[in-house]
């Protein structure tokens, strides 16, 4: 059989997929980014599901990845992928 970082690979990729096919895009929805104008974010955890897919602990983290990036990125949903 294939490895099993392949399977593990291949699994997250399918999952990914799913993720992303059975979301709408009126579903998802943009961050606030202009109510965290500080360098860092309140130490509160409140978990968000970022379209980069990575769980954020906050919703400032994700504009923090944002700004750092400079790429787009919705909240698919509250709480963790």
């Amino acid at each position: 059989g294939a490895p099993g970082w392949l399977s593990w690979l291949s699994l997250r990729l399918r999952l990914r997929s799913d993720l992303t096919l059975s979301c709408q895009p009126s579903e998802f929805r943009t961050p606030n980014c202009n109510q965290n104008k500080l360098p860092g974010c309140p130490r509160d955890f409140s978990p968000v599901c970022g379209s980069n897919m990575p769980t954020h602990p906050k919703e400032c983290s994700l504009c923090m990845k944002i700004r750092e990036d400079g790429h787009d990125n919705e909240i698919i949903q509250s709480g963790p992928c």
